[in-house]
């Protein structure tokens, strides 16, 4: 089961739990924003651990004027 599924178990849907969870978190990010920055418009994004970049789409749809810059660190075996 999904983490989106396991936290919004009454979605109807992986599709909608997943929908709304990323909703939810880049509305958190835009707020986080809001009231921490002097500007309203986010221009740079650094996601950090992005994994296959399944978040990182969401960022660059949300925030299409924004510099988005990805890092994953790698642990050395």
């Amino acid at each position: 089961m999904s983490m989106a599924r396991r936290a919004l178990p009454d979605a109807s849907s992986i599709q909608e739990a997943n929908q709304i969870l990323h909703g939810n978190w880049l509305c958190a990010i835009e707020q986080h924003h809001i009231e921490h920055s002097e500007s309203s418009v986010i221009n740079d994004i650094l996601d950090i651990g992005c994994s296959v970049g399944i978040s990182t789409r969401y960022l660059v749809d949300k925030f299409h004027t924004a510099k988005v810059t990805v890092s994953e660190f790698l642990l050395d075996e």
